[in-house]
């Protein structure tokens, strides 16, 4: 069930009748039910068991860790015990705990990546088997990849550390912990939400409140606008150039520019839907995206990019790296051995490179998302490294950084370095992306974007400036969010003014909206990932 259906439409409305028709006391256990149901129809009741085994794993272990730190506090308050003592305590409870932590690990990190690597891995089994033995025996026919499972299985593994590291105290409830983790907003598609946010919001008393209903809605028609009236229409060009035949270099360019809007409606979108759609209830999931194509650098891009996988990655990878024995020792070398410059990027460059591996290999198996990890991770840690020299040449060059010129620049420069990214992984292979560059760069051939050729791939002319409408529109609504908000802002104006900009919106997206033309048009491009 596509959260762009009139199918998940009419289960929100049901959902939404029987949420505030039972005792408030119950609400969550609807919303549990309900999460259920939606996971069963969006996904097969085959994925269910890979959810509730990830849950139990990490519930239980988390439980049993919260409750060896408790008997080690009970044990330190005895009388008579010295130094030594209490310290060979804390060390034989700190060894049960990181086994239970790594008994967990093993088990939920080892199944994603058996559902996730498997049949990549498969492959080139079966070419060296071919190599060798003139076959290919091996297959993965039988690898389930679940609805979700890499968005669950970090917010699990976020929440199972978090106790681990004391951060927070266990859940006792294994319906209360099963909700957050499969919470219909965001079991599909993110956010990764944080046990001490969702698990939070999920206890509160959840009642009835109009003015929040409203929010949650107009929230919903903006995502819908995103992604059925910009996505879905900018995906009809972008998948006809990709998927077919060797086009022209000025063809690719303007695939790679449409792209990039592309990725970012449909993901944005989708985040707008569903927290919309959660605000309904009384529930607020984090933000995820704060218009990133306004960032000036590369690390700001990704600071407002899928934040809540930042964050994640920033936490429980990058922190723990920095921090780590194996960083220790390197720092310690570095500032024996190397200049203070030299000591400072070394502390830099590997977590950054580890952290950036990692989430490439999240968004997908292959060369392409190795490669894409390589290379934000090659900007970040030049954009460190080289600051001095970058502010040097600026004074250099007597550049104004004050002004909008120059912001502008630079927003445009990360732009760039974002389409940068997505070249390397929306062609589908790293042999695409050397066909894509060289015809950028050796059959350039821009008449072509005059002489009819741009209209042989789904979008006609008053397809083409309808998206210049709706992005001139997208880019207006993103200039007045980054300063106020626009929801509240149309609160305060007259009802009927309110209500023309509502059923623009409605009328907009049913008239304009893209609804499944040969492909499916629902599907949304981080469901993948």
């Amino acid at each position: 069930m596509s959260i762009t259906s009139a199918y998940f439409v009419f289960f929100l409305f049901l959902l939404f009748l029987l949420f505030y028709l039972c005792p408030v006391r119950h609400r969550w256990l609807v919303l549990l039910a309900g999460s259920v149901c939606f996971y069963l129809v969006a996904g097969a009741i085959r994925f269910l068991p890979f959810l509730v085994f990830t849950s139990g794993v990490v519930w239980i272990c988390a439980r049993q860790i919260g409750r060896c730190y408790e008997a080690l506090d009970e044990k330190l308050k005895a009388e008579g015990l010295d130094r030594t003592a209490k310290k060979a305590l804390r060390e034989q409870y700190r060894k049960k705990a990181r086994r239970l932590l790594c008994l967990a690990l093993i088990l939920c990190i080892g199944l994603l990546c058996v559902t996730k690597f498997t049949k990549y891995a498969v492959r080139y089994l079966n070419l060296a088997a071919a190599a060798l033995c003139g076959r290919a025996p091996f297959h993965a026919e039988w690898v389930i990849v679940p609805l979700g499972i890499s968005y669950y299985t970090f917010s699990v593994v976020g929440y199972l550390l978090d106790v681990y590291w004391k951060r927070y105290s266990y859940e006792p409830d294994f319906l209360r912990f099963f909700l957050y983790a499969i919470y219909f907003p965001h079991i599909v598609q993110g956010p990764i939400s944080r046990y001490s946010l969702l698990g939070q919001e999920l206890k509160k008393e959840l009642r009835f409140d109009s003015r929040r209903i409203a929010f949650g809605m107009e929230l919903m028609l903006w995502g819908f606008f995103k992604k059925l009236v910009i996505a879905d229409r900018l995906n009809q060009f972008v998948s006809a150039v990709y998927n077919g035949q060797s086009q022209a270099g000025s063809i690719y360019i303007v695939a790679i520019l449409f792209d990039a809007f592309q990725i970012y409606t449909d993901f944005s979108g989708y985040t707008d839907i569903v927290r919309g759609a959660s605000q309904i209830f009384g529930v607020e999931l984090e933000q995820n995206f704060n218009h990133p194509f306004f960032s000036k650098t590369v690390p700001e891009y990704w600071r407002r990019w899928h934040m809540s996988l930042g964050g994640w990655f920033k936490d429980y990878v990058y922190y723990p790296c920095t921090i780590s024995h194996f960083m220790k020792r390197l720092n310690k070398w570095a500032k024996n051995t190397l200049s203070e410059r030299g000591s400072r990027f070394t502390a830099v460059v590997f977590p950054v490179f580890v952290t950036w591996v990692l989430t490439g290999l999240w968004h997908g198996t292959g060369k392409t998302y190795l490669c894409w990890g390589i290379y934000y991770s090659t900007l970040i840690t030049i954009s460190a490294a080289f600051q001095p020299e970058f502010e040097a040449l600026t004074k250099l060059l007597r550049i104004r950084t004050e002004t909008f010129s120059w912001q502008l620049f630079r927003m445009l420069r990360t732009f760039c370095c974002f389409m940068g990214g997505r070249l390397l992984t929306r062609p589908g292979s790293l042999f695409n992306t050397r066909r894509v560059i060289w015809n950028i760069f050796h059959n350039l051939c821009p008449w072509c974007l005059t002489d009819g050729t741009i209209f042989q791939f789904g979008l006609d002319w008053p397809q083409l400036c309808l998206l210049a409408v709706s992005i001139l529109v997208l880019w207006a609504v993103s200039m007045m969010q980054e300063r106020f908000s626009v929801r509240e802002a149309l609160e305060r104006q007259n009802i009927v003014f309110r209500w023309i900009i509502i059923f623009t919106a409605i009328f907009s997206i049913l008239i304009f909206g893209i609804y499944g033309q040969g492909y499916d048009a629902s599907a949304f491009m981080y469901e993948a990932f």
